[in-house]
């Protein structure tokens, strides 16, 4: 096998393992194997080995010696401090660095959000909620609130699943948020803008913890 081989199927190994994490088709806490991980993929150890290695150096997987791979749960004290990043950077980014955005990418946001504010059956939401958010944050031009972002960005989307699968109501309470959001942004009003944020954010970690509960005393997998 080339190097460029062994480096693609590495990279493939890698991209699919942390899909399934991130979506939660890998559940919190799930016990996983080499030997499942490779019958899933078709690959031979090593690309699945290299793979299962940079995802525990990314903190979604937990790796035991000689008694298997553990996907990442999440405690209390993970999504308190996945919050707190979240609220010292979005709103602040909206207040000093919105009217950078480019407001016809927002408006185009914002139809989506209003067209399907009671579409139960809309199957883009965890998409387009990383694409909103992205979108806003790219405003920001501070590389190192950047990059302090860009750590929790993963296990953020991990809670956006997990609420929205058990707790069917926040998938349309957030469109409804984010359309907020979104007009404040095309009114130029940071400061409204700001505090949709804010308040988005707050009954996002909210739901991030009911669910954190639910799943402990439903299915014990945190």
């Amino acid at each position: 096998m080339s190097p460029n081989s062994s480096s693609s199927m590495q990279a493939q190994a890698y991209e699919f393992i942390k899909h399934k994490i991130i979506m939660c088709e890998y559940t919190p806490n799930q016990l996983l194997s080499e030997t499942f991980l490779q019958k899933e993929l078709g690959f031979s150890r090593t690309p699945v080995r290299e793979a299962i290695g940079r995802l525990e150096q990314e903190g979604l997987l937990k790796v035991f010696p000689k008694r298997g791979i553990v996907v990442s749960g999440f405690t209390i004290g993970d999504v308190s401090m996945i919050f707190e990043v979240r609220r010292l950077i979005e709103p602040y980014t909206l207040r000093n660095y919105g009217s950078d955005l480019d407001l016809d990418e927002v408006a185009r946001f914002s139809a989506i959000f209003h067209a399907h504010l009671e579409d139960k059956a809309f199957t883009r939401f965890y998409q387009l909620d990383d694409q909103f958010h992205s979108f806003l944050i790219s405003a920001l031009t501070n590389d190192y609130l950047r990059d302090l972002y860009a750590r929790i960005q993963m296990q953020n989307t991990r809670l956006r699943v997990m609420s929205g699968q058990l707790i069917e109501s926040r998938l349309q309470r957030t469109m409804e948020e984010h359309a907020e959001i979104a007009d404040a942004c095309l009114e130029k009003n940071w400061e409204r803008a700001a505090i949709a944020m804010s308040k988005h954010l707050q009954y996002s970690e909210e739901s991030s913890l009911a669910t954190l509960l639910k799943s402990r005393s439903n299915t014990s997998i945190f």
